[in-house]
């Protein structure tokens, strides 16, 4: 099964949200929107479904495939709404305000900052896998 790589991002400035993917093997890309993550994921998966259909119309034979979704910082707070912005600001000792400017598209992090972000994510995931409750 070949994998893919699905862009799950938050439109600058926007509520809306978008989802691409590029299959290469059958030179096809989807997009999909929506005003959340997850609406945008399903949208670009109909789409993708509609591709496939017009492709076998082609003559192309599609292999399956596995998507792998990556986030902006705005996708992945809106998809995963159960992780707390104010929390991983905590983690990482970057300022919640900062934070929330990240997750609504107003800034952008750095490459070192998207980096840091995902370790405190992480850590804040290994502190949850080690409770225990009594």
């Amino acid at each position: 099964m070949k994998k893919v790589i699905a862009r799950v991002e938050r439109e600058v400035g926007e509520r809306n949200f978008s989802c691409y993917m590029k299959v290469k093997s059958v030179n096809a890309s989807v997009l999909g929107q929506g005003n959340t993550a997850s609406a945008a994921i399903a949208d670009m998966l109909r789409g993708w479904e509609d591709a496939k259909v017009s492709l076998k119309e082609d003559g192309i034979e599609v292999p399956p495939i596995e998507v792998e979704y990556t986030f902006d910082v705005g996708a992945l707070f809106n998809y995963y709404d159960f992780i707390n912005v104010a929390g991983v600001s905590r983690e990482i000792g970057v300022s919640s305000a900062v934070m929330r400017q990240y997750a609504t598209g107003i800034r952008k992090p750095s490459p070192e900052r998207k980096q840091q972000i995902a370790e405190g994510i992480k850590s804040l995931a290994k502190k949850i896998e080690a409770v225990t409750l009594c």
